[in-house]
């Protein structure tokens, strides 16, 4: 069911679009600059269909400027993220985490992983080309867990605290509780919002570092 909803939403999409991608069939301009990196009018087309099929968004008049905004920015920060990676050679992943990644899109859009390939196919889409968009984001989670894991430091007494309210609210509803899994979740939660924190600030840094010309 999700699958033909995808593919009607998308008919809109390409009838909306048709005179950019003729245009782009026999011009592929530049029409962004990130740094070194150049961003084609076919690299926002195609983020604004991969953007549309992942978020099963259906693009419309009232849409379509966000949804291309949104497509805009995603492609400045991989770009930047990219630049990053590369000045740092930094090219670690989790597999597992890659993995988890590409089963719950799939789904999420109600297939399995062929059944994602075939979406994207469908569509002049790559598959690839979205798992090394997956790698990007979990090598920069790994740098910035690198870079700044020294810094990472806990409130002890919100971590207590936190965990004493969690007893208190299992009581109330009979929950069968275990101390130390309770601690290890709330630990685990709080560090990932320190390090989205350093991730938020370390990419905030390099985008106002780096040269982004519109075209």
């Amino acid at each position: 069911m999700k699958k033909k909803i995808i593919i009607s939403f998308l008919t809109l999409f390409f009838f909306l679009f048709q005179s950019e991608t003729s245009f782009t069939q026999t011009k592929n301009t530049i029409i962004i600059s990130v740094g070194n990196y150049p961003v084609t009018r076919l690299d926002l087309l195609k983020e604004i269909k991969l953007i549309a099929i992942l978020s099963n968004t259906q693009i419309n008049n009232e849409n379509q400027e966000q949804i291309k905004a949104l497509a805009v920015k995603s492609l400045i920060k991989r770009n930047i993220k990219t630049g990053e990676l590369q000045r740092r050679k930094s090219d670690r992943y989790n597999t597992k985490q890659l993995n988890f990644l590409i089963d719950n899109t799939a789904k999420k859009l109600g297939v399995d992983r062929n059944g994602l390939k075939q979406i994207l196919e469908k569509h002049n889409l790559s598959y690839e080309t979205l798992i090394e968009r997956f790698k990007t984001d979990l090598k920069w989670n790994n740098m910035i867990f690198q870079i700044y894991k020294n810094k990472i430091s806990l409130n002890t007494t919100e971590i207590e605290n936190k965990i004493q309210l969690y007893l208190e609210n299992s009581k109330k509803t009979n929950t069968q509780i275990n101390i130390s899994s309770i601690k290890e979740k709330i630990v685990g939660e709080e560090r990932e919002k320190k390090l989205t924190m350093f991730s938020n600030l370390h990419y905030s840094n390099l985008e106002r570092s780096t040269q982004i010309k519109f075209l």
